[in-house]
């Protein structure tokens, strides 16, 4: 048998705030990685050496625009789930204000 269950709509607002926080870091991180990406051969050189550590698909460009791409999906989900927590936290809000007006 399940225990009881506690819905709080604060809480739940609360947490979509945290989670929003979360997103906007991981976009910044994100943003940050495609600005340090995108300073091209002058961050490594144009030589041959600095071919090499950029080019290809296991090279330095080819990672790191890997890594920016996963974490502005990461920072999209978090978004989703910003969106999903504030609905939830209406709407638990609303049902706890219709059940407490049944009781009068």
């Amino acid at each position: 048998m399940a225990g009881k269950l506690h819905a709080d709509a604060r809480l739940v607002g609360e947490a979509s705030g945290t989670a929003a926080d979360i997103r906007d870091r991981l976009a910044g991180i994100a943003d940050a990685a495609r600005t340090a990406v995108s300073a091209g051969q002058s961050a490594w050189g144009d030589d041959e050496f600095g071919a090499k550590f950029a080019e290809g698909a296991k090279g330095f460009a080819s990672g790191s625009e890997n890594m920016a791409d996963g974490t502005g999906n990461l920072s999209t989900s978090f978004g989703n789930l910003v969106t999903g927590l504030q609905k939830s936290a209406k709407a638990l809000g609303a049902m706890e204000h219709r059940n407490t007006d049944s009781f009068k």
